[in-house]
């Protein structure tokens, strides 16, 4: 992944900060080089993204990495016939479905695009591959076949209230932007069950995790790894 790797990401391991960063560009695919820091007085500053072009950021949150890869936009219409609001396999679909009928389609994503099946290593299920697919490879396919039939898709943005007055629903986003449309699907997935521990908040994305990212694996070599639970994403790691 060296190689041909878009973003190269400097920090330290145990901080959740580097491991937002690194479980988002996972999901969206996006090619990264994950570089160990060790003791430093840069410590402060760690997590850096920094970028074929030069560009250094320190610290930066998703919707500034976001930014920086062009994709953080505003709706381009003051009204669409169709918003989906999380872009998960089911949300992807609809934007298809909707997109290739013709529908001015807007998708709205708070995270990354392919939702928890973007952490998934491998889908066996997923109908069109007996021989299975990666999951942020099937969204990745996914969201080049919306935009192709002219679905826009809003990345880092989360909806946070929703009126329905007659005829049209009107979602806010967080930072005040209003998606109006004539319809809209509500495919905002599920999330994780928490153990309810205490100091569980503490040491989230730095130690504990739910669903982990494949991102994550080469990273546990050596270590002793946990899983609590025994369905069918217990089994997977």
């Amino acid at each position: 992944m060296a190689g041909s790797a878009l973003v190269k990401v400097y920090g330290k391991l145990g901080s959740s900060a580097a491991y937002a960063i690194r479980d988002f560009l996972h999901r969206c695919d996006v090619p990264f080089e994950w570089v160990e820091v060790g003791d430093s007085s840069a410590a402060a500053r760690l997590p850096v993204c920094e970028f074929p072009d030069g560009t250094r950021m320190e610290r930066p949150t998703i919707r500034q990495i976001t930014q920086k890869l062009g994709w953080f936009k505003n709706p381009s219409r003051s009204e669409y016939e169709l918003a989906i609001y999380g872009a998960g396999p089911a949300g992807l679909s609809a934007s298809v479905y909707g997109s290739s009928d013709g529908l001015k389609t807007i998708l709205i994503e708070r995270w990354a695009v392919g939702g928890q099946a973007a952490a998934s290593s491998k889908i066996e299920n997923y109908l069109g591959f007996p021989g299975g697919i990666s999951g942020a490879e099937l969204a990745e396919r996914a969201r080049e076949q919306a935009c192709r039939f002219g679905a826009e898709i809003l990345m880092a943005r989360e909806g946070v209230r929703a009126e329905f007055p007659p005829g049209k629903g009107v979602g806010t986003l967080e930072d005040g932007t209003r998606v109006v449309a004539r319809a809209s699907i509500c495919a905002t997935g599920v999330a994780y069950r928490r153990l309810e521990l205490p100091g569980e908040q503490r040491f989230f994305g730095a130690g504990l995790y739910y669903g982990a990212a494949a991102s994550e694996a080469p990273l546990t070599r050596g270590e002793h790894v946990v899983v609590v639970g025994g369905g069918n994403s217990g089994g997977k790691p």
